[in-house]
């Protein structure tokens, strides 16, 4: 009897190919598109058509009212407690892997399969991932929360394929999505301006508002704290000589300080919610993400009780964001991360 896997189906190019590739390695593969949000009916349609085009089985499974509370509602309270949110890194974690696994478990299948580019090693009794071949294709940053057991169970057909080999395999293989758009960042946006999602989420009076502040004083008031994030240049409507950037933003006040580009920087950042290997050194030397679209930088990290850490720069980094994650590498294994609770 062959072995079952459950491949996640969105109906793009990569999980088609993934799908694909776990099938002529002689898998029982079975196709699920999970609905995240109402405004989804092409994911499942494209879903569907790729699995026909495949011959495989293929199902859809609602978790729309779970993902309200575990992507959308942290979504919008992080932006209300002055912080930034990585919904993407949220959603592997709390939603996206557990509904997988759940599904996986009803199934009977062994595996959890996806068209992430990431790769996966075992050291010792743990599983981790790691980068991916392409680099500019490489999504080891947005897994970096997964808990053991998820990790565990997960496989990647395309870690070691860049993007342009993926398309062109797909095309030989005359698939309908060889050809298709890569997908938006955050896909329950659908114009893609978080602001408008929050604005009709939100009451006008539930929307926290203050000053901006400099060198100490109050000169502007703002909008609201939800159109702001550490680090931010447009948009602010400051008429200064030099531009200005958001350096923190206080949920209780309302306050905003802002100040030039050079002070806005950390040596480090305090994170929580950690995922650490519990046998791994306490102190050790590493690099770190502290945003997907960054190289790697040195850096010391402290492993502390609690699930939490304190990562220290080699060298100060611009905008170290509260509610970003941190994501620990160690050469090009991602060895642990968690969200970015302080800077200093």
């Amino acid at each position: 009897m062959k072995e079952k896997v459950l491949i996640a189906m969105s109906g793009g190019v990569d999980s088609t190919l993934a799908a694909h590739i776990m099938k002529e390695k002689g898998y029982d593969v079975i196709g699920v598109t999970i609905k995240f949000f109402d405004e989804q009916e092409d994911a499942i349609i494209s879903g569907e058509k790729a699995a026909k085009e495949l011959g495989i089985d293929w199902y859809w499974a609602n978790y729309t009212e779970h993902f309200k509370e575990d992507v959308m509602a942290y979504f919008i309270r992080t932006y209300m407690q002055g912080k930034t949110p990585n919904p993407c890194a949220h959603c592997n974690r709390h939603a996206k892997f557990n509904y997988l696994y759940r599904e996986m478990k009803a199934k009977q299948c062994t595996k959890i399969i996806t068209g992430h580019y990431s790769r996966k090693v075992q050291i010792g009794d743990y599983h981790y991932f790691k980068k991916g071949l392409d680099p500019k294709k490489d999504q080891s940053y947005y897994l970096a929360l997964l808990k053991d057991f998820q990790r565990e169970v997960i496989e990647f057909p395309l870690g070691e394929m860049n993007k342009i080999d993926v398309k062109a395999k797909a095309a030989e293989l005359n698939l309908s999505v060889a050809d298709q758009d890569e997908s938006q960042d955050i896909c329950f946006l659908m114009d893609g301006d978080y602001r408008n999602f929050l604005e009709d989420k939100l009451s006008e009076n539930s929307i926290k508002k203050g000053w901006f502040i400099m060198d100490g004083k109050r000169f502007k008031e703002h909008k609201g704290i939800i159109y702001y994030t550490v680090g931010q240049r447009k948009g602010l409507g400051i008429g200064y000589h030099e531009p200005l950037f958001v350096k923190s933003i206080d949920a209780d006040t309302g306050d905003i300080v802002v100040c030039k580009k050079d002070e806005v920087t950390g040596r480090g950042v305090k994170v929580h919610d950690c995922v650490f290997p519990s046998d791994h050194d306490r102190v050790f030397r590493a690099e770190v993400k502290i945003r997907y679209r960054m190289a790697p930088v040195g850096c010391l990290v402290e492993v502390q009780p609690d699930n939490k850490a304190t990562i220290l720069f080699d060298e100060p980094e611009f905008a170290p964001t509260p509610g970003q994650i941190a994501c620990v590498y160690e050469n090009d294994v991602v060895v642990g991360g968690g969200y970015i609770q302080s800077v200093f």
